[in-house]
């Protein structure tokens, strides 16, 4: 990239920033339900994070996790608030950004991982795609689960809800009863059980798992 070129790329980075920032302001304006120090909280900021990114350009761009959370608390949606020249840079292998299903985790609310990854997922139903983390003792493991698979398919590693809490579990059909379901908790620490076919309710069935993942 040339001078000239290089310094119309920054002409137009800027201007575009600009116009995210402004968004923004008629946005809070227009709801006036909306406070600068309380959205800056609800980010897990300063104060004056948002005060000063909205009127002193700092920073020029909000980062990816801040940039969700306010497209979510503001009823927007995440590209309204993403600059065209920062779209352009999305890799080749196309990134996509996934929710926590814990959605009272104050930490962790998105990940963001490469589609190659989920090869043979439905990518027309992203909305189905959560990540589920579990503390091991040999660290953080991040499960991408689908909810719209919510019942028993085949023997597989799924998802299911207890008293308010997730957790993961492989699940076959009993090989002593084949009206009940073998369930062997992901966590070791948990020991195995089974359940009636009929009462088994599945909140997702597992599509990927990994120890290490791009993280924003």
């Amino acid at each position: 990239m040339n001078k000239v070129s290089k310094n119309n790329f920054e002409y137009k980075k800027n201007i575009e920033n600009d116009n995210i920032r402004e968004k923004i302001k008629v946005i809070i304006k227009r709801d006036k339900k909306y406070n600068l120090r309380d959205l800056s909280r609800t980010l897990k900021k300063n104060d004056a994070y948002l005060q000063q990114y909205l009127f002193r350009g700092t920073p020029k761009i909000l980062p990816e996790e801040y940039r969700h959370r306010l497209a979510e608390i503001l009823n927007v949606n995440i590209t309204e608030l993403t600059p065209n020249w920062l779209k352009k840079f999305t890799p080749e292998e196309k990134l996509i950004t996934i929710k926590n299903i814990e959605t009272d985790s104050l930490d962790n609310k998105y990940i963001s991982i490469s589609q190659k990854l989920l090869f043979d997922s439905d990518f027309s139903k992203l909305e189905n795609l959560y990540f589920f983390q579990t503390n091991t003792d040999k660290g953080m493991v991040t499960t991408i689960v689908d909810v719209g698979i919510n019942k028993y398919t085949k023997p597989d590693l799924y998802l299911l809800h207890d008293k308010n809490n997730f957790f993961l579990a492989y699940i076959k059909i009993s090989e002593v009863n084949n009206t009940k379901m073998s369930i062997k908790p992901y966590l070791e620490t948990f020991y195995p059980f089974h359940i009636s076919s009929e009462i088994l309710k599945v909140s997702g069935k597992a599509l990927w798992q990994g120890s290490k993942i791009f993280q924003k």
